[in-house]
């Protein structure tokens, strides 16, 4: 029950409010979306030792980015749980590992009541009489459309069989980007990578 007596129902009603509020900022997290996808016949039980391409994507004029810094340091760590080696000479590495990244301006068209649908507003009539003709051109219940526009970021992880130089799997973590997203980049990076690998054929060892 909200409340035992009469007198306390606001202090429940401003319970339940706060606990709506806190779910809702809750739902409001920006959580990457993740798939991957493997090349058939794979044994990745197979791989003992990675390294990362010479000139990875996200390098710029020939240096390594901090993009760049982050996903390696990332990615490290996720493969060497995993029992795979780092090998600082790529040609001596099972697998060689590529990172992508995209940033593209998204819009998002959609079809929602207006606000006068569900509104209490015209119950005190109960259709016992109707509105003159003038309120014909009051607005009445109908839909409109709403134009979102926002932009989303993609990271993508190769993972290559050097030895066939063929793709074996990837990963890519797509996420909606916001003010919180851009200012603690690195930390986004380091969890997509990681939510990443939840996926990857093989489990970690340690």
């Amino acid at each position: 029950m909200f409340a035992r007596k009469i007198g306390s129902g606001w202090m429940s009603r401003s319970r339940f409010l706060v606990c709506m509020l806190v779910l809702a900022a809750a739902g409001c997290a920006v959580t990457p979306d993740v798939r991957t996808d493997s090349a058939p016949g794979v044994d990745f039980k197979q791989f003992r030792t990675f390294s990362f391409l010479p000139s990875l994507s996200t390098d710029r004029a020939g240096y390594h980015t901090l993009v760049s810094q982050q996903l390696t340091f990332s990615t490290r760590r996720e493969l060497e749980v995993r029992g795979l080696a780092f090998v600082a000479d790529p040609a001596k590495a099972d697998v060689l590992v590529n990172f992508h990244t995209d940033v593209s301006e998204q819009l998002r068209v959609r079809t929602v009541p207006d606000p006068w649908v569900g509104s209490s507003y015209w119950n005190h009539r109960r259709g016992l009489y109707s509105p003159w003709r003038g309120h014909s051109t009051w607005p009445s219940p109908s839909s409109r459309v709403e134009v979102d526009q926002f932009s989303l970021g993609r990271l993508s992880v190769d993972v290559i069989d050097r030895k066939q130089n063929m793709l074996v799997w990837e990963g890519v973590a797509s996420q909606r980007l916001t003010q919180r997203t851009m200012s603690g980049l690195g930390p986004e990076m380091d969890n997509a990578v990681h939510l990443i690998f939840k996926q990857f054929p093989v489990l970690p060892t340690l």
